[in-house]
């Protein structure tokens, strides 16, 4: 509230309402942004920095707003039976309209709301001057010859990297000159924050507060440059030059963790002092490579899981575990929800990184590398020199209604290639194949670098007469829910 009018609270009270209907930043209902200020600075601000473009006033009621109603007064179920369609005709969260089609959500269309536009709900921003940024680079905010004619409300969220702090230099800084608000001067009609603790308010800087060739050293790793102009003002805007630069609180050293060997197929691996109550050494790194036996997968759980702070819509800002695995893939986790990850090679390594502002109490981590238990879809497959050999996925010809991660090992005689005679797949269309894919490589590496492997996730895929660089063929399948049908693949050894 260290925005708000004194008076003003009232805006900003809760109440407990219909949850069946996801919230909505765009929402015709919710208070200005900048509802009850008495600074010109923000009283609402969202959770995740780069979505505070959302918050712009909407003149119209959102889809949301409309299925909020629609169902608050039974009007969805009064239409859904004149037209004899039911809460299921339209889908991912379309509902039946008046004229008894699918109302859908912006990021779907089609006839029962099938079809998926883009992965948001919302639109993407335009404004040019919203991003994160974890490099080295020159940063602005659009001037005045920009189209930018409903105003800006900027937020670029800037994360060095362990053990480095930003630094800005600026270059320019022209921004709406200060005017009398109700506690004194302010920056009403634009100013910029630099929030090291968002989503807090900080100074806010306007005019010409700040001259060219001024640095700015900020203490956290993390910082949000929040930049707001009205729509109703032009300027020339602001432009800095961000680099990184040693952080002294921070020297890094090697973290510690340990590795444990349970068995023939399972690990453990620790945070350094790892007993679930004392925290880790902060400003600290460990790496670990792992590499199972042969025609083994990866499962890897931790129930004893807390490190650093929880993802900000899907990123963590400060402290993390990254694994890097197919594809030159990599995932990270932090928080403290229970980690669980799959891979159909058990190739793979593991990064922890500490920085000093959020240490916790760490991690076990158990690494189990075996084969799929219910289906044999791991084999290591020996190739005579001129033999001819199909394989099929389990679930090429039936369904499997339990997720897969096959791989499989073809080894052809010293001195000669494998030639892929025909492909079929049967893959789930998915973005970037994140879910559902089909790996192939020909060099033998189980980590499928992106160079020298092919990766697919498309339905009827036919390829014929690919040969590998190698006398070795590895194939990886991953299939997520009931979607995919797998791969026929015809190989030989030549």
């Amino acid at each position: 509230m260290e925005n708000v009018l004194s008076g003003k609270e009232w805006l900003f009270n809760t109440y407990d309402m219909m949850d069946t209907v996801a919230y909505d930043y765009t929402s015709l209902f919710r208070e200005n942004f900048r509802g009850g200020t008495k600074n010109g600075l923000p009283t609402i601000s969202t959770l995740d920095p780069l979505d505070n473009y959302l918050l712009k006033v909407e003149s119209r009621l959102t889809f949301r707003d409309m299925l909020l109603g629609n169902s608050m007064y039974n009007c969805t179920s009064i239409w859904e039976s004149q037209c004899g369609t039911t809460s299921t005709t339209c889908l991912n969260d379309g509902y039946t309209g008046a004229n008894c089609s699918c109302v859908c959500p912006p990021n779907f269309s089609g006839d029962n709301c099938e079809n998926q536009i883009r992965e948001s709900y919302y639109a993407p921003p335009t404004d040019g001057c919203t991003e994160r940024v974890t490099t080295e680079k020159n940063l602005f905010a659009p001037n005045m010859s920009a189209d930018v004619s409903d105003g800006l409300q900027c937020a670029i969220e800037i994360i060095a990297p362990q053990g480095l702090k930003p630094r800005l230099t600026f270059h320019t800084f022209n921004l709406q000159p200060r005017k009398t608000c109700s506690e004194g001067d302010c920056c009403y009609d634009e100013n910029l924050q630099f929030r090291e603790n968002y989503p807090e308010s900080s100074t806010a800087y306007c005019g010409t507060d700040i001259s060219s060739g001024n640095e700015l050293t900020f203490d956290s790793q993390r910082v949000v440059i929040y930049h707001f102009r009205d729509s109703s003002v032009t300027t020339c805007g602001w432009s800095a030059a961000l680099t990184f630069v040693s952080d002294p609180n921070c020297i890094l050293t090697e973290g510690g963790c340990t590795l444990g060997f349970n068995d023939i197929s399972t690990y453990n691996w620790k945070s350094a002092g790892f007993d679930g109550t004392t925290e880790y050494p902060i400003c600290s790194t460990c790496t670990q490579d792992m590499t199972g036996m042969p025609n083994t997968m990866l499962y890897l759980t931790s129930e004893s899981f807390n490190v650093g702070t929880p993802p900000v819509d899907g990123e963590c800002t400060d402290d993390y575990i990254q694994i890097n695995h197919l594809y030159g893939r990599s995932e990270k986790f932090c928080g403290s929800e229970p980690i669980y990850f799959t891979s159909p090679s058990s190739s793979f390594s593991l990064e922890f990184h500490s920085n000093y502002i959020t240490p916790a109490t760490g991690f076990d981590i158990t690494m189990t590398m075996a084969s799929y238990c219910a289906i044999d879809c791991h084999q290591e497959i020996q190739l005579m020199s001129g033999e001819t050999y199909t394989i099929e996925s389990p679930d090429f010809k039936k369904k499997i209604f339990t997720n897969l991660n096959c791989e499989y090992n073809f080894i052809a005689p010293e001195g000669k290639q494998i030639e892929i005679n025909k492909l079929i797949t049967k893959v789930k269309v998915n973005t970037e194949c994140t879910s559902d894919f089909l790996l192939v490589n020909g060099d033998g590496d189980r980590r499928y670098p992106m160079d020298t492997s092919t990766i697919i996730c498309d339905y009827d895929t036919r390829i014929d007469h690919l040969t590998t660089n190698t006398n070795n063929l590895l194939v990886a399948y991953q299939k997520t829910g009931l979607d995919s049908r797998g791969f026929k693949m015809v190989i030989r050894a030549t």
